[in-house]
């Protein structure tokens, strides 16, 4: 079972691990409720951080659905079956809507856009 954790270590922890993706993503996915900004990790594994706002998804049980989602997308997708080529450290923000789609609709968003990002990944690499 531990093949499936989201240990502290498949986390960006603190505000420099964000900063880091924010100033030099060098991959970008966009959708209409979504962003993923990914660079090359520092780490021999990858690793995930959400900033999913208030501001785009009001009620907190929303905003920590959506979490819950992303984060078990990225432990069976990426992690388990090493989706991408090289380790990333990625950035998912939300958008103004996607607190109101449904578990099903955010979890085939999400696993198009892991599918996009392993496309530009593979195209650099």
């Amino acid at each position: 079972m531990t093949e499936f954790d989201f240990s502290r270590q498949r986390r960006l922890l603190n505000a420099g691990d964000f900063r880091r993706v924010f100033d030099k993503a060098e991959f970008k996915v966009s959708d209409q409720h979504l962003l993923i900004l990914a660079r090359p990790s520092l780490h021999d594994h990858s690793r995930l951080g959400l900033v999913i706002a208030k501001k785009g998804i009001k009620l907190a049980v929303h905003r920590n659905r959506v979490k819950r989602v992303l984060r078990d997308s990225f432990r069976t997708s990426c992690t388990q079956t090493n989706e991408f080529p090289l380790p990333l450290d990625i950035v998912i923000l939300s958008r103004k809507g996607f607190g109101e789609l449904d578990n099903a609709t955010v979890h085939r968003l999400i696993i198009k856009q892991w599918a996009r990002l392993r496309k530009k990944t593979l195209q650099t690499g």
